[in-house]
């Protein structure tokens, strides 16, 4: 099926059917809310990657992911069509085993597919869900920094351009150097102008800010050079002040001789009294000879604009020169204000521009003005370059792009015209562009998407499609919404943008809301009548957000008591929307519902910084920033924030004890923040204030019965969230920025930009069982089961005339421009507001498509009381506009008689009146608010998958990665803390420890290795140093290494001289053992010391993974009980790798070791380290397991590498050596040795390989 568009007749719209869509060419998709556009382009999506590009079944073009191109415009979006990619390939995936799919697209895709086809388009979704990762899913400024960086020099750009969102900094500097260099050098008199009209730089670049990206804006009508301009004006002052002495008197007598306009100028009778004010103004302007005339005066006295009674005539510039010299003057005052601006555009842009290619920084706009220009710069290159590498590209949201970004797809998919577009070779046929968008929700205007494009894409692209089917909503809720945008001839303003009614499946007849009075009206409007004295907007929303939230609860009270059913269950407070423009409408709502005990959320696309905490936040930075200034100080204390009251504040000013205390906090929190960063003072701040108790409280304020609400709750968790977001965002900002001042700049100019990249946008405060209050723009792309709209009949204050304004007029091709209006004229004006009510009528469409059954749609007659009677301001509005009230003349009985017309041949919309005292009943209280909750608990045993585990894992029950060497020394209890770590340490563990007498009494000069701090901290710290050091070189490396270990690990430095002695004290201990002990055979006359090993002989940390194969505790605790090791190890089932690291392997007269360190405390002598000491610590901390293992990983690397290896012939044994105990002086204490018997890691090796040998097995193979 087919029909004609609103644009040429020649053009035919076809439904789309994705099986046979081909993709060569470009092709515009449009897609009606809910109707599955994210559905079609995975479909599509499918096709490309078997092949089919003609819709015939082929698969002679296969694509792989990173070939095709899905451009959209948000990361979020992003994400979820690379997620809903992902899933549709799964399960074609899965269809083409042969396993059922609840897919009818899948399934016929199937269908088409030749049978001997089939097993290759398996293998391609296979290797497209392995390489998804990969694929070409971007958004557009994504896309663009790809082409830019992988073409880098197709494009002629510089390499490694770094890239950022946030471009406030360099627009910060550009504007001041701006500023400074322009208005600085100027004259008093201009200078006034300028001063008055923008009052600071701040306030230039709130006016240009939407121009200085890439904005292709053209001014309405040419502009004079600023400084051509002033000067001229310049002159003008100088002649006016000569002529005005001289003429004056004369000018006023030919005044007197005309019929002046008594409203101007005063009553004849009374000797025009106004204008004698006027030539008293002018008189004393030129005597303080400063400033500029009154604008007033000059206006009123130019020849164009004097105003006579009837039948006056205008004198001649030859009888009135001063006249029109006041003309001129008049004249060149206006002008100086849009000459200034334009010439502040060119100038900030130039800047802006400069500063950015100075430092290689692109920011989004960059992006796209960069691409854009290579391609036009090399239109023979790089376009085909592109293209090649992404021959079919699919953009989703279409309507939202801009004139460049379509430049940008223009030229690489051939539809500007070009000389690359009019090749007609094989390669170049076989690109595709599709555009996928709806243009009845185009509404991102404010962030630069312009409408205009997506038409006059419209006109350039021969092949339309739509989808006519909605998926989302009842067939009642459909049927109502198709009714309401058909009674309008053009119902969205432009011929362009066309309504069609949308079909719905058999399904949607089932999604209907079940009541207690049952209705078939899916679209329910509730009219609110005006006043003998009108509606004002305060009052009328004030009313609709009363009356919203009374059905809200009766909705939910029904709900309770089941009846209001939904096809999933009850109707819940999350199943309910409410849609707003602003915060303001929030605020509106949130507190209607909060006197019913209704909890809401708000959900808005606004960014944080235009909150009042954001405000706040900024007067406590200022505080923390300088702590000296008390004046600031106050400012902070009297925020919501800090929580602080006027008489603690003014206690703070008469107690000088409290007074110092609060300086002296804020000092500690100005350090805190040089040190540690902002984030940390900020939640230190918080903590002292007790900020997050304050703000969540319950219970803070109550109704007038007495009860509790939840309002103070709720807004607590929105102000917290904020808070918290706030902090992290100036955390994050403060690594790129250099200092305290730079980032409190910047924080100072979000403030004033505003502009709300994503990550400042607000987050979601709560995920309760709340009201959703959603803006209308935030809503777009979702649904919920029941929307209220009830602000949309408020009309936008239009009694103020913006400038400068943008708006669109046709150019001299016919198409559409985006024009800069700087001077606001009546034209532009007019165009403005109707480009408003345009793209209202866009977002009510939008408002009205989210909810799946259930929709109320509030309409009040907003009405002003002017001089000559009461206006409507219905017409004004979309809603308005749709029921056909084209005027200010609108009463109720004309609204009711409109919307009457509207519902009376359909069932599925109903309206009735808000009632004149509105129900304000509470939601009861529902007894699960009061629930306990607790996790539940698992009871099924489950299997471990693969992992790697270790000895710490295994000792412990717990699965880690690499620990610290010397992490495992010596348990938390024992933890003690030298003076380094103690300066270092929270106040809490200062505590602990101080409270330890032995540790409080110790004489800091009696420093020495047993009272060296113990821990893992200290373990870490031993190790490194050992590892570090050539043992045959030690004093040398020591004082190299040490003071850097040291000040790594936080030891203060008053151990240096102890440890340095220490570490060459063990070096020499000799590795043997007491005499009373066996001495390993291999020990010679002169003592094997770790002082005697040089680097070649060792491997420091040598690390190894052992293969498992289903490794259980009960087998290892068998086998190492039946070779005389104490074991009772339990842990979960081990599959995977076993992974260590060996603090030191050292080869010594041919025979291999282990050493591993140990800083364990023991005692406070050496003999405290004898070898039953040590063989306790040995079997209390299970290290013989860990020796065991390292001697298996031993035993297997020696069997790789040495051809003649042999167990007893290269294995030396392990050494555990004790440092503390470790001494020259005092031999064999601190050092502990042990050989694993060969049948053992034989035995050991066989289970770890699943080798089904018993340890009687073993002892045989030994």
């Amino acid at each position: 099926m087919s029909r004609p568009t609103g644009l040429n007749s020649h053009q035919q719209v076809q439904t789309l059917n994705p099986l046979t869509l081909p993709f060569s060419g470009s092709r515009l998709i449009e897609a009606s809310a809910g109707t599955g556009k994210t559905y079609t382009i995975s479909g599509l999506y499918l096709r490309l990657l078997l092949g089919d590009i003609n819709g015939m079944g082929d698969s002679d073009n296969p694509l792989t992911c990173e070939q095709i191109l899905v451009v959209t415009f948000t990361n979020a979006a992003t994400e979820e069509l690379r997620d809903r990619i992902r899933r549709r390939i799964q399960v074609a995936f899965k269809c083409f085993l042969g396993l059922s799919v609840d897919d009818p697209f899948v399934e016929a895709l199937y269908q088409n597919t030749p049978e001997d086809q089939r097993p290759i388009a398996l293998r391609r979704f296979d290797l497209a869900l392995k390489s998804l990762d990969e694929a070409a899913i971007f958004t557009i400024h994504g896309f663009c920094q790809r082409i830019l960086a992988d073409l880098a020099f197709e494009s002629s750009l510089l390499f490694e351009s770094d890239f950022t969102l946030d471009d406030s900094e360099f627009l910060h500097h550009a504007v001041r150097d701006f500023w400074r260099e322009t208005c600085y050098p100027l004259p008093d008199d201009l200078a006034e102008i300028i001063a008055k009209a923008f009052t600071d730089p701040d306030n230039l670049v709130k006016q240009l800010r939407p121009l200085l990206g890439a904005s292709q804006a053209t001014p309405l009508v040419p502009t004079a050079k600023f400084a051509t301009l002033a000067q001229s004006l310049q002159q003008s002052l100088a002649r006016f002040k000569l002529a005005w002495p001289r003429g004056r008197d004369g000018l006023l007598e030919l005044l007197h001789s005309l019929p002046l306009n008594g409203t101007r100028f005063g009553k004849a009778s009374d000797q025009y009294p106004k204008l004698a004010e006027m030539f008293d103004s002018l008189d004393n302007w030129l005597a303080s000879g400063r400033g500029l005339p009154s604008p007033k005066a000059l206006e009123a006295l130019s020849l164009s604009q004097l105003k006579l009674n009837k039948g006056g005539v205008i004198p001649s510039t030859e009888e009135a020169p001063l006249m029109a010299h006041i003309e001129q003057l008049a004249t060149l005052i206006a002008e100086i204000k849009p000459a200034f601006l334009y010439s502040a555009k060119l100038g900030i842009s130039a800047r802006f521009a400069k500063q950015k290619q100075q430092k290689n920084v692109l920011t989004p706009d960059d992006l796209l003005t960069s691409l854009e220009a290579a391609l036009r710069a090399n239109h023979q290159t790089l376009p085909r370059a592109v293209a090649s590498r992404f021959p079919v590209a699919l953009i989703d949201e279409f309507q939202d792009t801009d004139p460049l970004q379509f430049s940008i797809f223009s030229k690489i998919y051939q539809l500007d015209g070009s000389q690359h577009s009019k090749d007609t070779s094989t390669a170049d046929k076989a690109l595709g562009l599709l555009m996928i968008g709806d243009p009845k929700q185009a509404i991102y205007a404010f962030r630069g998407a312009d409408i205009h494009t997506y038409i006059e894409a419209r006109r350039a692209t021969a092949e339309h499609y739509h989808l006519d089917t909605n998926y989302r909503s009842g067939a009642n809720m459909v049927a109502g919404v198709n009714h309401l945008f058909s009674q309008h001839p053009n119902p969205f303003i432009s011929d362009s943008i066309p309504f069609e009614a949308v079909n719905t499946p058999s399904a949607a007849r089932h999604k209907v809301i079940t009541e207690k009075i049952p209705t078939a009206a899916s679209l329910r409007l509730r009219l609110l009548s005006e006043t003998d004295n009108g509606l004002n907007k305060t009052l009328a929303r004030q009313i609709l957000a009363e009356d919203a939230a009374a059905e809200i609860t009766r909705l939910l009270t029904d709900a309770a008591n089941g009846e209001c059913l939904t096809p999933k269950g009850p109707l819940v407070a999350k199943d309910i929307a409410i849609l707003v423009r602003d915060r303001n409408e929030a605020a509106v709502m949130k507190t209607a519902l909060n006197k019913r005990q209704i909890g809401a959320v708000f959900l808005s696309r606004d960014s944080v910084f235009n909150t009042l905490e954001a405000r706040e936040m900024l007067l406590v930075l200022r505080s923390l920033a300088d702590p000296k200034d008390e004046r600031a100080l106050r400012s902070a204390l009297a925020t919501a924030l800090l929580g602080y009251s006027a008489e603690q504040i003014h206690a703070f000013n008469q107690d000088e004890e409290q007074r110092q205390q609060l300086l002296e906090q804020f000092f500690n929190l100005h350090q805190m923040w040089q040190k540690r960063g902002i984030m940390p003072a900020l939640l230190s701040l918080a903590n002292s204030t007790h900020l997050i108790e304050r703000l969540l409280v319950t219970g803070n304020s109550s109704t007038e019965d007495g009860q509790d609400t939840q309002a103070d709750n709720i807004d607590g968790e929105r102000r917290l969230t904020d808070f918290r977001h706030l902090a992290e965002l100036l955390q994050q900002k403060s690594t790129e920025l250099d200092g305290i001042s730079a980032l409190l700049n910047w924080y100072e100019q979000q403030l004033i930009d505003n502009t709300g990249t994503d990550e400042q946008q607000l987050r979601l405060e709560s995920e309760q069982n709340l009201v959703q209050i959603v803006t209308i723009h935030k809503s777009k792309g979702l649904e919920y089961p029941v929307c209220f709209i009830p602000f949309v009949s408020l009309a936008r204050d239009n009694r103020r005339r913006p400038s400068p304004m943008l708006y669109h007029r046709t150019n001299a091709q016919g198409g559409q421009e985006l024009v800069w209006d700087i001077e606001g004229t009546d034209e532009g004006w007019e165009q403005a507001k109707q480009e408003t009510l345009a793209e209202d009528l866009r977002l009510l469409y939008v408002s009205l498509t989210r909810p799946v059954y259930l929709c109320y749609l509030s309409v009040a007659n907003h009405s002003r009381q002017l001089k000559n009677g009461l206006k409507s301001q219905l017409h004004e509005t979309a809603i308005g506009y749709l029921l056909g009230i084209d005027d200010d003349n609108c009463d109720f009985s004309r609204l009711c008689q409109a919307v009457q017309h509207l519902t009376q041949d359909l069932d599925a919309i109903n309206f009735t009146l808000v009632p004149e005292h509105i129900d304000l009943s509470s939601l009861p209280s529902s007894q699960d608010e009061a629930q306990v909750l607790s996790a539940k608990t698992v009871t099924r045993h489950y299997l471990t998958p693969w992992r790697v585990g270790s000895y710490s894992g295994l000792v412990k029950n717990t699965s880690q990665g690499k620990a610290k060497p010397g992490a495992d020394d010596e348990a938390l209890g024992s933890l003690e803390l030298s003076g380094a770590a103690l300066d270092l340490a929270t106040p809490n563990l200062l505590g602990l420890v101080a409270s330890d007498p032995q540790t409080a009494e110790q004489d800091p000069l009696a420093l020495s290795r047993f009272n060296f701090e113990r821990g893992a901290n200290a373990g870490s710290f031993m190790h490194l140093v050992l590892e570090l050091i050539d043992f045959t070189k030690a004093e040398i490396d020591l004082a190299q290494h040490l003071p850097k270990a040291m000040l790594q690990y936080a030891i203060a430095p008053e151990w240096q001289a102890v440890l340095q002695a220490w570490y060459l004290d063990l070096l020499h201990a000799p590795l043997t053992l007491p005499p009373s002990e066996t001495v390993p055979s291999d020990a010679s006359a002169s003592p094997l010391c770790l002082a005697k090993l040089a680097p070649r002989d060792t491997l420091v940390e040598m690390e190894f993974y052992l293969p498992l194969s289903a490794l259980k505790d009960t087998e290892l605790n068998t086998l190492l009980l039946h070779y005389g090791y104490q074991s009772n190890l339990k842990f979960d089932e081990l599959e995977g790798m076993l992974k260590g690291f060996i603090d030191l392997t050292f080869e010594y007269q041919g025979k291999f070791y282990i050493a591993d360190y140990k800083s364990n405390h023991l005692g406070d002598s050496f003999q405290a380290y004898h070898q039953g000491a040590l063989q306790q610590a040995i079997a209390e901390h299970s290290y013989d397991l860990q020796y065991i293992l390292y001697s298996l990983a031993l035993h297997r690397y020696l069997a790789l590498r040495l051809p003649d290896y042999d167990y007893d012939m290269h294995i030396g044994g392990c050494y555990y050596l004790f440092l503390r105990g470790m001494s020259a002086k005092q031999p064999g204490f601190g050092v502990y040795y042990d050989k694993p018997p060969k049948a053992l890691i034989f035995a050991l090796d066989a289970l770890f390989k699943r080798s089904q040998l018993t340890p009687k097995a073993a002892g045989a193979i030994a």
